[in-house]
């Protein structure tokens, strides 16, 4: 049993850590230009208002996407930091996995819809058609909800207090 136990807390890391680093790594590619990332989202905005759904909010989210993408772009970088030291872990693997399945739309939206060819996901440093998008954040899901199914087997890393400053300096 405690091999198993042992297995699930290697596993349970491993996941951490790759996801935290991939949250962290796309949050910064994007800090480098938060604008691209309003413009990301100015399309899907554009397309939508186009399409018909709720043009009126589409138009009004549309004034407001370079905050959208700055606030983003934190959560990201700091999401990606509480994941791998464990950080009230239940509450960002829960935000987490909600990203994620709102990501996981948006890219299904954009494959299959054909009107948006690439994510944004990784800023101008790494491209990704819609397809490769979408499979991405299938293999990020299922990630995510095996971190949210086995939340209770994650333990912090570090003291709060550490935890704490950590976090702090992954806002600033």
């Amino acid at each position: 049993m405690k091999k198993e136990n042992k297995a699930l807390s290697i596993t349970l890391l491993s996941i951490r850590i790759f996801v935290g680093l991939l949250f962290i790594f796309s949050g910064l590619i994007k800090a480098n230009d938060p604008s691209g990332l309003a413009y990301k989202m100015g399309e899907f905005f554009e397309v939508w208002a186009r399409e018909g759904y709720a043009p009126s909010l589409m138009h009004a989210l549309d004034n407001f996407k370079l905050l959208f993408s700055i606030i983003m772009i934190i959560f990201e970088i700091v999401a990606g930091v509480a994941l791998i030291i464990g950080y009230r872990f239940r509450l960002f693997s829960y935000l987490i996995l909600l990203l994620t399945i709102f990501f996981t739309f948006l890219t299904a939206y954009a494959m299959f819809s054909g009107k948006i060819k690439e994510c944004g996901c990784f800023g101008d440093c790494i491209k990704l058609q819609a397809n490769e998008s979408f499979m991405k954040d299938l293999i990020l899901l299922a990630l995510m909800l095996i971190l949210v199914f086995f939340r209770n087997q994650v333990k912090q890393i570090f003291s709060n207090k550490i935890a704490t400053g950590i976090m702090v300096f992954a806002l600033a």
